[in-house]
């Protein structure tokens, strides 16, 4: 088993359920000689589940985190490949990145979706529960895994997602970002759910929970409904996130 497959397969156990190889041309910013990128993402409840298993056994994991779960895919990286020789660079697509990068081109890349009408990765198994998590650049030429196969199941759909909307946030037939977030500014009709994307059903037996699902909504509410659940009450800190009033004022043509 090469490095490639043995990280893959113990981060697979800790959520990063999902992985492919991208191109890495174009990238020498991010690592010099740059030739791969493998992306890893969360499909469904996986890394959810395995972060609250976590928590549970670890509540400072909790408490001492501003984003326990960042904290937690960091965890795990470090667990998988402790000591990445100078020919490989890790980056999370995290609150705080050790470097910007827009993982969304790497994803098609790596054959792990489509572009939906919610602008999230439709993934041929997961639909939009996916979240892309990580990135490992490295100077060794891998075999790309893209692009995926088949058609976009959105081109065939009538709109489930724009029709359940209740912002009326779509504009020619895709989820405009800005008028999303000025509804929640001014509607608590979303607070915690996204009637779009619940209404997705590409991947719908991958559906978050409803705490899981209310966490990534609402982090603030969602945070302490988390250690709640987890019986953790030395939680101080408060959920940071989404950040509506700042996304509705955005423009989004430098999204």
């Amino acid at each position: 088993m090469n490095w490639v497959d043995e990280i893959c397969t113990t981060l697979g156990a800790a959520g990063l359920n999902v992985a492919g190889i991208a191109s890495g041309h174009g990238l020498d910013h991010i690592l010099p000689g740059c030739r791969s990128v493998v992306v890893l993402a969360s499909g469904g409840t996986a890394l959810w589940e395995a972060m609250c298993a976590d928590l549970s056994a670890h509540p400072a994991h909790l408490t001492d985190e501003d984003h326990p779960l960042d904290a937690f895919v960091a965890r795990a990286i470090a667990a998988a490949d402790p000591n990445p020789p100078p020919s490989r660079r890790w980056v999370r697509c995290a609150a705080q990145p050790e470097a910007f990068v827009d993982f969304r081109p790497l994803a098609h890349g790596a054959g792990m979706g489509w572009t939906s009408r919610l602008g999230l990765l439709l993934n041929p198994e997961f639909g939009p529960w996916l979240g892309l998590r990580a990135a490992c650049f490295t100077t060794e030429v891998l075999p790309v895994s893209g692009p995926v196969v088949g058609k976009n199941p959105c081109d065939a759909c009538p709109g489930h997602c724009a029709t359940a909307c209740p912002g009326a946030a779509f504009v020619e037939g895709r989820l405009s970002i800005q008028k999303c977030a000025a509804f929640h500014v001014r509607s608590d009709a979303c607070h915690g759910r996204c009637h779009a994307r619940l209404a997705c059903p590409v991947g719908s037996t991958h559906r978050h929970g409803p705490l899981q699902h209310h966490y990534h909504n609402a982090r603030a509410d969602g945070r302490r409904r988390l250690a709640a659940a987890l019986k953790i009450t030395k939680d101080s800190r408060h959920g940071v996130g989404p950040h509506w009033a700042q996304w509705a004022s955005a423009d989004e043509s430098k999204a």
